[in-house]
This record gives C-alpha cells, sequence and structure tokens, in this order.
C-alpha cells in the first residue's frame, strides 16, 4: 500500500464528516412551518386571536392578530435559529426558543406600541426590545432597551446558544445596520422548541420569511479529529507492515 493511501483515506473521511455537519444546518419552507409547527397563543399573555396562514410563499396572521408558531423539532443548547420579518404594524412580534409551553421558555419581544412591559403583561406605550425567560408563568426580564423597529423594513432575527447561555441578533437588512447583537448568560432551558411570536399585528401586519434551524452549530472537536486521524494512519501502517517481505537471493 503507498504511504499516502492513509493519508488520502483520512483526508477523505474528515471532509466527509464536515460536509455532513454543514448539512445540519437546514432552510425550512414555509408549507413545512405552516402545516408541521404548532399553533398556540401569545407567549406574553396567552391571548389567541386569528389564525397562521400563508401569503405570497411567506407566512402572516390574520385579524388583530395574537399567537405563537413552535417548531416541531426541539433544538439543544448548541443551535442557531433564524427567520426574516417585514414588520408593517407598530405593535409586537419576536422569536421564542427553549420553548417548553407558554409558560416556560425564552423569548424576545420588539414593540413600537404595544408592546411587553417586562412584567408579564403589555400596554400602550411600551415599545422597544426585551428579552424574557418565562418560568412557570412568571416572566423575568434579562435585557431590554428603547430601541424601536421601522415600519416597512426587513430584518433579519437570530438567536444562537452558546455554552453560557445564548446570543440575539437582529440585522435591519433594509439598511444592512446590526441592530442588536447581545450575549446572556441563562442555561434554565437547554433544549426546547424555537418559534416566531405575534401581539395585535393587525391583519398581516408582520411578514415571516427565510425560516432556517440549524440544531448542531458545532464542528468536531479537534481532539476528536486527532483520534480519528491516528486510527486511520495506525490502520494504514498495520497494513504496511503485515505486507510480505520479498525474500532476497
Amino acid at each position: 500500500m503507498s504511504a499516502l493511501k492513509p493519508m488520502k483515506m483520512m483526508f477523505t473521511c474528515i471532509v466527509f464528516l464536515s460536509f455532513c455537519q454543514a448539512a445540519l444546518a437546514t432552510p425550512i419552507s414555509t408549507s413545512d412551518v405552516i402545516t408541521n409547527w404548532t399553533s398556540d397563543g401569545s407567549p406574553v399573555d396567552g391571548v389567541v386571536l386569528g389564525n397562521w396562514t400563508t401569503s405570497s410563499g411567506n407566512i402572516v396572521g390574520t385579524n388583530n392578530h395574537a399567537g405563537s408558531l413552535t417548531s416541531d423539532v426541539s433544538a439543544n443548547s448548541d443551535f442557531s435559529f433564524s427567520v426574516n420579518s417585514l414588520a408593517r404594524d407598530n405593535d409586537t412580534f419576536g422569536l421564542v426558543w427553549g420553548f417548553q409551553d407558554l409558560a416556560n421558555h425564552y423569548r424576545f419581544s420588539w414593540a413600537q406600541d404595544w408592546g411587553e412591559n417586562g412584567t408579564g403583561g403589555a400596554a400602550h406605550g411600551s415599545g422597544g426590545f426585551k428579552v424574557i425567560k418565562e418560568v412557570g408563568g412568571i416572566s423575568n426580564l434579562l435585557f431590554s432597551s428603547n430601541t424601536q423597529y421601522v415600519q416597512n423594513q426587513t430584518y433579519d432575527l437570530r438567536v444562537a446558544g452558546t455554552v453560557a447561555g445564548f446570543t440575539v441578533q437582529v440585522e435591519n437588512l433594509s439598511t444592512s445596520t446590526l441592530i442588536f447583537n447581545e450575549s446572556i448568560t441563562d442555561t434554565t432551558f437547554a433544549s426546547g422548541s424555537v418559534g416566531i411570536h405575534e401581539l395585535y399585528q393587525e391583519n398581516g401586519g408582520n411578514v415571516w420569511s427565510n425560516f432556517d434551524l440549524d440544531t448542531s452549530t458545532s464542528v468536531p472537536e479537534p481532539s476528536m479529529v486527532a483520534i480519528f486521524a491516528s486510527g486511520m494512519l495506525l490502520i494504514g501502517i498495520r497494513r504496511r507492515m503485515s505486507k510480505p517481505v520479498p525474500s532476497v537471493g
């Protein structure tokens, strides 16, 4: 066996593992979301108004919509979830993750007018951005900002798990401006569903698109790659040593 062949095998396997890892980042079609995800009440106050539906390939709410839509898979702490949101009304929308039920989860809510007050309710004049941990139906404020969104602009909303908690990012795609990039230390919910929510978004006031969920953002640990590579190299060496030695003379 050529001395290079074990190295070629090792390299091929590492590339294959990397490909499999990258393949876990999965765009989710709106038809999959609307068909297989779970519709429930608003995580802010439990209100249900209207329904989730599709329009021009996007997801919108009907009526003066209030509700949540959560994934049919559970994401562990090592995940990334993103979705685009075109904000056309002035009330609340946001993401949920680590979702067990309406009484136990993380969420962020963003509003201009009717928004979360940070203590489990909502009211006029409570605009701004809030990250909430809901435990046993009790709201715990983890982060708050008075910054409001701009209507008729599209935002990329993203949350990713970290070793110590999670990171929340919001980018205005209309202006290519990063609005929020907040890392929060909290591991109360190490796994759970992810999803979107609205509170009093009038007649398709918010347009959701480009859902993407990566349930394993990690790459193989260097030590594991080293062990794998060493094993492949050892196999190659043993095969080479086991070949009969040609007789001389």
